[in-house]
């Protein structure tokens, strides 16, 4: 119940940022020609299927080094290890979905404008063949994207969890 829900509430999310995040790579591309809103909705599918990777894989990490009854510090540290092995891991997904989110050529037969699983791993194909050709152009922006998630982002887990815990009970206390 808790991995469904926790899928749910990433593809709802994701309905709502995909657009904000296919905008903001447009601007920084300077690629303004088209419609953004119905274009990053047209490649909802293959951000979905990108980002599913990091959210499983965490949820994964995070039973296997947060459990029992432990301190915050520990749940920290054990969140944040959790974050990182998980953003390094699944940055092929992340550069993938930036590939995916910045085509705008509209022609879906090529393989590379997302909506499926192939789109993503045609993607994924060609980013290998691009450059040097190698297995590391898939891992462009590791770095960064561990940095943000697992220093920037995970250490503020524990946080959320005790304040929802805490309107929870208060809630409950009062209607009690």
């Amino acid at each position: 119940v808790t991995l469904t829900a926790a899928c749910i509430g990433d593809v709802i999310s994701l309905a709502f940022r995909t657009p904000a995040d296919g905008l903001a790579l447009r601007l920084q591309n300077q690629d303004d020609e088209g419609d953004w809103i119905k274009d990053s909705l047209e490649k909802l599918p293959a951000v979905i299927i990108t980002d599913l990777p990091y959210l499983l894989s965490k949820i994964m990490l995070n039973r296997v080094f947060i459990h029992g009854s432990i301190s915050i510090d520990q749940y920290i540290e054990g969140a944040v290890l959790a974050a990182i092995i998980a953003a390094f891991l699944t940055t092929p997904f992340d550069v993938a979905r930036t590939r995916i989110l910045i085509d705008s050529d509209g022609d879906i037969s090529n393989g590379i404008d997302g909506g499926s699983m192939q789109g993503v791993i045609t993607t994924m194909k060609e980013i290998l063949k691009e450059g040097n050709g190698s297995f590391t152009n898939l891992f462009a922006g590791w770095l960064e994207r561990v940095v943000y998630l697992g220093i920037g982002r995970a250490w503020l887990e524990p946080f959320a969890i005790l304040g929802y815990v805490g309107i929870r009970d208060a809630v409950l206390l009062k209607w009690l």
